[in-house]
């Protein structure tokens, strides 16, 4: 039975709004799959999500009946994703209802983003289709602004370089995105991610797919100072001396995994210099 694993946005949190590249990967710490075995660890999800699936008039062909009729005889979705930690919850069970319940499946990237988040929608009330697809590829993707992609062939071997803290706080990413949309107004704020934050964003990408760690090294810590200056609603208070010890230093740098305001802290370095109990490898 194949797994769909989470996903963890590397790298473009909030600046692929702004225009900048993002790069997303499969994290494949968490994933899910289907089962008929065991109890479905979330309760009436399913069924909900086949009633709205079923009023939808989709483009391409999702069976839907089948669905119901699978999710009727005991079927669910087993899956170890946190939710409400942008890790990939929604994502890995929109891509496992796509791969099984469509069986003309687009190839071209940018209608099979569209389509997986028209099924996403479920859960976000509209999806960039983003999550899914990565989850559903099991690949990474280079995001180039807010519409073009393409898959990251050559990824190169990261193992040891990040890890996560679990903040312990579920949250939802429409409220944060919100907050930096309002503040994205002020034209000072606008220039100041735009002059600052993207380079530094699109040099970290620059130099991850070059396997130039300690140019990465380097960006990460300028994301991380721009975050904690201008990003502080999406940084838990808990956390935040820790963030800046990082910065202090050169053992390890943190900065938002997806929207922030809780779920997961990504960081670079030496892990156990943070002094978290839980930091989890990627």
């Amino acid at each position: 039975m194949r797994t769909y694993h989470g996903k963890l946005l590397l790298l473009g949190e909030y600046t692929i709004l702004r225009g900048s590249q993002g790069l997303a990967m499969p994290l494949e710490l968490f994933g899910g799959f289907w089962s008929i075995a065991g109890e479905d660890p979330a309760p009436g999800v399913l069924s909900s999500m086949a009633d709205y699936l079923a009023e939808k008039d989709f483009s391409f062909d999702l069976d839907v009946v089948r669905f119901k009729e699978d999710v009727a005889n005991g079927w669910h979705f087993n899956s170890d994703i946190p939710f409400g930690y942008g890790a990939g919850s929604s994502g890995a069970l929109t891509a496992g209802i796509y791969d099984r319940y469509v069986s003309d499946k687009a190839v071209d990237l940018s209608k099979l983003k569209k389509e997986l988040g028209s099924i996403e929608g479920f859960f976000h009330g509209a999806s960039s289709g983003i999550d899914p697809l990565i989850c559903y590829l099991n690949q990474s993707v280079l995001l180039e602004g807010k519409d073009q992609l393409k898959v990251v062939e050559n990824i190169p071997d990261y193992k040891h370089q990040f890890f996560l803290i679990d903040t312990g706080i579920a949250r939802k990413t429409a409220p944060l995105v919100d907050i930096f949309l309002e503040k994205s107004k002020d034209i000072n704020y606008k220039n100041r991610c735009d002059a600052e934050l993207i380079p530094a964003v699109d040099e970290a990408i620059a130099a991850f797919l070059a396997a130039d760690w300690w140019g990465l090294f380097e960006q990460w810590h300028e994301i991380s100072f721009f975050q904690y200056k201008y990003f502080s609603e999406m940084i838990p208070e808990a956390f935040r001396q820790i963030w800046l010890d990082g910065l202090g230093g050169d053992d390890y740098k943190l900065k938002l995994c997806g929207a922030g305001g809780g779920g997961f802290i990504l960081g670079m370095g030496n892990a156990e210099k943070c002094g978290v109990e839980g930091v989890l490898r990627v």
